[in-house]
C-alpha cells in the first residue's frame, strides 16, 4: 500500500462505512424483509419453547392447575403429555423451518449485495484517471476487489443474519424473563454492565488487529504482484531469496495481526461464555429458596432457567462473530474508500458529443503538475491543424507523454486548454472523446485472446467480425505477419502478449488501431526496442494508418518524424523550438544538434543518416 493511501486511517467518511453500502439494499429489500421476518418467527419459536416443558412439570408431574388460557386441555396427564410433546415437536420443526427460510433468503440478499458491490467497485476503478492507477499499487487494488468483497461478503452473509437472528431472541427472552419473574430477571441483569464494559474493550482490539491485518494482506498482494510481473528480472539477477523474505516479512505482520485478533475474540467468548455462567447461581439459590417458600413452582423456576441458558447461544454466537464483524467492517472501510475517490477526469454535466470528422487539435496556455506538485509542462502553446503531422521531440522526461496523454483526458491539464474542433475537451462526452482517438505506444497492451479478437478490441463497441479484424491488418499492411503465427489470426495470445515479438505485438496494436478508424492517431515511440526489418515494416504500417488523419508522433528517432508537417521540440516541459525539419536543421540549436549526435551514431556503425522521409524510405 502506498503510503499516503487513506485507507491506512480511516477517513470522518468511512468510519461508519456501512452507512455507505445501504443504498445496494434497495435491489433486494424484498429478500430481505422476508428473511427478517422468517428471523422474527424463528425468535417467536425460541422464545415459546420453554413453555411446554414447565407445563409438563407444573401440571403433568405435580399436578398443578393450568393456567386460565389453557384450561380447554385434556384433564388426564397422559394425554396432556402427548399434546405437550406434539407441541415441543411442532415447536422444533417450526424453529428449524424459519431457520432455514431466515438464513436462505438474507443470504442471497447478502449474495447480490456483495456481486454489485464488487461490479461497482470495479466499474468506478475503470472510471479513475490514469493517475490514480500510477498511485495505487495494482495488487492492493486486486486484494480490495477480491479479498476485501469476500470479507464484506461474510460480513453479510453469515455475520448480519446471524447478528439479527440473535439480536431478536435475546430482545424477546429479555422481556419475557422480565414478565416471568422481574426479580430474578433484574439479578440476570445486573451482569450486563460487566460483560458490556469487557466486550467493548475486547472488541476495540479486534477492530484495530483485523484493519492491520486487512491493510497487510493489500501490501502483501502489492509485493507479489509486482514480483510477479516483473519475474524475469527477478530471475536473472538471483533475487528471489529476497523477495521471498520481503514477502514473507509483510504475509508475517498481517500474520501476527490475525493472531492477536484471534486470542483477543477467544478472551471475547470466553468472558461472554463465564458471565452469563455466573447469573445461574444467584438465580438457582434465590428460586430454590422461593420454592421452598411457596413462592415459586419448579416448573417456573425451570422455565425461567431454560431462558437464562437460551441466553448464552446467540451471547457466544455473536461473540464468535467479532473477527467476522471487524474483517466485515474493515473491508467496507477499504472499499469506501475508493468508492468515495472523487473522480480525477470528470464528465461535464451538459458534456457534449464531439463533431465527426474533423481533428484539429488546440493547446493553449497549457500547464501540468504531478501529484508531488513537480512540474511536467508549462505553458504549451500548439496548435496541429485537422489531417496534419505533428512531432514531438526531446530528452527523457521533457513531457511529450504527458503532453499526448492529455488528448484522451489520461490527465487533464492542470492549467489551460485543450480544444478539438474548437471546442474543450472538458466539454466533450469521455467516451465520444475516446472514440476519436486511437494510441499505439512502446509497450502495447495485448489481452489474452486471439489475435483477431485482440485487433477487434480497438474498434468503437468492439463488436467487429473476424472478417473485419483481418480486413483491418491488411488495410494496415501487417497481413502477412499476423497471418504467418501458428494459427494465423486464430493463434491464442498469452497475457501482455508474451508469446509474440515486439514487432508482432506492434503489427497487432497497429491493425487495432486501424479497426478503430480514428480522427486523431498518438503514436508514442511506437518503433523504439525494434530491430531494422521490424522497424521497417511497422513505419510503412504507419505511414498507412496516418494518411487523412491528424496524428501526432513521439520519437527520439529523427528519421521517423522529419516528414512532420510541424516538429516541436520540449524541454523541461516548455517549447524550446518549432518548425519544419529543414527549418529547424538550419537553426543550429537542439533540433540540429540532436540530428549531428544521432548522424554520427549511425555513422559509427556505418550506416548513413536517412536524407529522404519515411514516407518514401518506406513507401
Amino acid at each position: 500500500m502506498a503510503p499516503n493511501d487513506p485507507a491506512v486511517t480511516p477517513s470522518p467518511a468511512n468510519r461508519r462505512p456501512l452507512r455507505r453500502f445501504l443504498r445496494f439494499l434497495r435491489p433486494v429489500r424484498g429478500m430481505l424483509a422476508l428473511g427478517l421476518l422468517a428471523s422474527a418467527l424463528q425468535a417467536a419459536f425460541q422464545w415459546i419453547a420453554p413453555w411446554p416443558l414447565k407445563l409438563i412439570f407444573d401440571s403433568v408431574l405435580n399436578h398443578l392447575p393450568l393456567p386460565a388460557w389453557l384450561r380447554f386441555l385434556p384433564g388426564a396427564p397422559d394425554q396432556r403429555l402427548a399434546i405437550l410433546a406434539v407441541a415441543m415437536a411442532l415447536i422444533a420443526v417450526g424453529l428449524g423451518g424459519f431457520s432455514y427460510v431466515s438464513m436462505l433468503w438474507v443470504s442471497q440478499a447478502g449474495q447480490r449485495l456483495v456481486y454489485d458491490v464488487r461490479l461497482a467497485l470495479f466499474t468506478h476503478l475503470e472510471a479513475q484517471s490514469l493517475g490514480f492507477h500510477q498511485r495505487r499499487p495494482l495488487g492492493d487494488i486486486m486484494s480490495r476487489l477480491s479479498g476485501d468483497v469476500q470479507a464484506l461478503q461474510g460480513l453479510m452473509v453469515n455475520a448480519v443474519p446471524t447478528l439479527l437472528s440473535n439480536l431478536l431472541t435475546l430482545l424477546g427472552i429479555i422481556v419475557i424473563m422480565v414478565w416471568v419473574d422481574w426479580h430474578f430477571a433484574l439479578i440476570t441483569l445486573a451482569l450486563v454492565p460487566v460483560l458490556h464494559l469487557s466486550a467493548s474493550r475486547l472488541m476495540a482490539g479486534i477492530k484495530t488487529s483485523v484493519r492491520q491485518a486487512r491493510r497487510q494482506e493489500g501490501v502483501a498482494a502489492s509485493v507479489a504482484q509486482e514480483v510477479l510481473a516483473a519475474i524475469v528480472a527477478v530471475q536473472v539477477f538471483g533475487r528471489e531469496a529476497e523477495e521471498a523474505e520481503r514477502f514473507a516479512s509483510a504475509t508475517g505482520e498481517g500474520l501476527s495481526a490475525s493472531r492477536r485478533a484471534i486470542a483477543l475474540q477467544s478472551a471475547l467468548t470466553t468472558t461472554a461464555s463465564a458471565v452469563t455462567a455466573l447469573a445461574v447461581v444467584p438465580v438457582v439459590w434465590l428460586g430454590a429458596l422461593a420454592i421452598l417458600h411457596g413462592q415459586l413452582t419448579a416448573g417456573e423456576l425451570l422455565v425461567f432457567m431454560a431462558y437464562l441458558r437460551a441466553t448464552y447461544t446467540p451471547i457466544r454466537q455473536m461473540a464468535k462473530l467479532a473477527i467476522v464483524w471487524s474483517q466485515g467492517t474493515a473491508a467496507a472501510e477499504r472499499i469506501a474508500e475508493v468508492l468515495d475517490t472523487a473522480e480525477e477526469v470528470p464528465e461535464h454535466p451538459r458534456a457534449q458529443p464531439p463533431a465527426p470528422g474533423g481533428g484539429e487539435l488546440v493547446f493553449e496556455g497549457v500547464s501540468f503538475l504531478y501529484a508531488d506538485g513537480h512540474p511536467a509542462l508549462s505553458n504549451v502553446d500548439l496548435e496541429v491543424t485537422a489531417g496534419s503531422r505533428l512531432a514531438l521531440v526531446g530528452a527523457t522526461g521533457s513531457g511529450k507523454s504527458t503532453l499526448v496523454r492529455l488528448i484522451p483526458r489520461f490527465f487533464d491539464p492542470s492549467a489551460g486548454t485543450v480544444r478539438l474542433d474548437g471546442v474543450d475537451l472538458r466539454k466533450l462526452a469521455l467516451a465520444g472523446l475516446r472514440r476519436q482517438v486511437a494510441l499505439v505506444t512502446q509497450e502495447p497492451y495485448i489481452f489474452r485472446a486471439t489475435v483477431w479478437e485482440n485487433i477487434a478490441y480497438g474498434a468503437v463497441g468492439a463488436r467487429l467480425s473476424r472478417e473485419a479484424a483481418i480486413a483491418a491488418a491488411r488495410a494496415a499492411g501487417v497481413d502477412e505477419v499476423l497471418k504467418g503465427l501458428r494459427d494465423g489470426y486464430d493463434t491464442l495470445v498469452a497475457e501482455r502478449g508474451s508469446t509474440l515479438s515486439g514487432g508482432q505485438r506492434q503489427c497487432v496494436s497497429v491493425a487495432r488501431a486501424m479497426a478503430r478508424n480514428p480522427s486523431v492517431l498518438i503514436l508514442d515511440e511506437p518503433t523504439t526496442g525494434l530491430d531494422a526489418g521490424a522497424e521497417a515494416l511497422l513505419l510503412a504500417a504507419l505511414e498507412r494508418l496516418a494518411e487523412g488523419r491528424t496524428t501526432i508522433v513521439v520519437s527520439h528517432q529523427l528519421a521517423a518524424v522529419r516528414d512532420a508537417d510541424q516538429i516541436v521540440v520540449l524541454d523541461q516541459g516548455k517549447v524550446a523550438e518549432r518548425g519544419t525539419h529543414r527549418e529547424l536543421l538550419g537553426d543550429g540549436a537542439g533540433y540540429s544538434n540532436l540530428h549531428s549526435i544521432q548522424a554520427g551514431q549511425l555513422a559509427a556503425r556505418g550506416l548513413p543518416m536517412p536524407n529522404v522521409g519515411v514516407a518514401e524510405a518506406h513507401g
